[in-house]
């Protein structure tokens, strides 16, 4: 009895250590589809910031990622091929007409996506922090 007692004991802390191990591997798959409005914010070599308007129209459909991006809905620019969210990671270029090729490393972060945007033109380039939200507007 006493070693049935001990093996019961044994399974139940094998099966309650394992579970939190389990649930780690497995990145929760949100989807993101939908109108996103908030701001760039740049921060310039003397420290000062300047903001500016940002919404993304976004479509997903497992990990593929389709839509447009651009500072307002009248300048949307289409989401390059090779965007793609993955768990809570979102990552799309955005190329404006002889504008800068524009690459943005998000993360949904309470319903939030928040990161970067790296701009590149001509071997020069600049990044900005990235904060939109769903538009809740109907």
């Amino acid at each position: 009895m006493k070693t049935l007692a001990s093996l019961a004991v044994l399974l139940l802390t094998m099966s309650a250590a394992q579970a939190p191990a389990a649930h780690a591997q497995t990145p929760k798959q949100t989807n993101v589809t939908g109108k996103w409005t908030g701001t760039l914010t740049r921060t310039a070599p003397d420290g000062g910031t300047q903001s500016i308007p940002f919404m993304c129209d976004l479509t997903q459909k497992g990990k593929v990622l389709t839509g447009t991006a651009g500072p307002n809905a009248e300048r949307q620019w289409p989401i390059e091929k090779e965007a793609a969210a993955e768990g809570t990671k979102v990552n799309f270029k955005v190329q404006q007409p002889d504008g800068p090729m524009r690459t943005f490393t998000l993360t949904l972060v309470e319903d939030r996506l928040q990161g970067e945007m790296l701009a590149e033109l001509n071997g020069q380039s600049f990044t900005a922090k990235v904060d939109v939200g769903r538009d809740k507007a109907k």
